[in-house]
């Protein structure tokens, strides 16, 4: 593993893990009294395919055929997650936001991960390329200025769920982060 990788992979390993509390803080209550489950195995499935969260989760041995990384209380992968697990959110979700603003952000609070991602490989996310051998081929340059954008933009979403407030250029930063639909 070449050190431009291994770099990116620490930098969006921390970025996972903030977004992971984030989402989690603004989620906790109402994902905790659903009884619905909105994973699927199919998702477990695209974290061993790939090799990029193969090197973020280091967990393959511990998937199940039948459970995947599933448990009785969610899912048990810490980090290396498919950027889809943070992109959901229910239609709950949207109906108990004060406003379309909150609604907007919580969107993109779901985009950080495929944004910070997007485009390794002509029009193939990181997660999507197939071999680990393709991973250190990738420019990291333009793919660590996409995480950078991702990571200033949870710093706006921490603060704006803080205080209330989002100043207009904070919101135009926000909006240059790309949802997909």
């Amino acid at each position: 593993m070449n050190t431009d990788l291994k770099t990116y992979i620490e930098r969006y390993t921390e970025l996972e893990l903030d977004l992971r509390k984030l989402i989690g803080r603004l989620s906790g209550t109402l994902c905790g009294e659903c009884t619905r489950c909105c994973c699927d195995i199919i998702h477990c499935k695209e974290a061993i395919k790939s090799p990029f969260l193969k090197l973020i989760h280091r967990q393959a041995d511990r998937f199940d055929d039948r459970e995947g990384f599933l448990s009785a209380t969610g899912c048990t992968l810490e980090q290396g997650r498919p950027s889809v697990c943070y992109e959901y959110f229910c239609d709950d979700h949207f109906y108990h936001q004060p406003d379309d603003l909150h609604a907007e952000i919580l969107k993109i609070l779901g985009a950080l991960l495929l944004h910070a991602t997007r485009n390794a490989q002509g029009n193939t996310a990181l997660e999507d390329i197939k071999t680990e051998e393709e991973l250190d081929q990738l420019d990291f340059l333009r793919l660590g200025k996409q995480l950078e954008e991702s990571v200033l933009a949870i710093g706006i979403i921490r603060a704006f769920c803080r205080d209330g407030t989002l100043p207009e250029p904070a919101l135009k930063t926000l909006r240059q982060i790309q949802i997909e639909e």
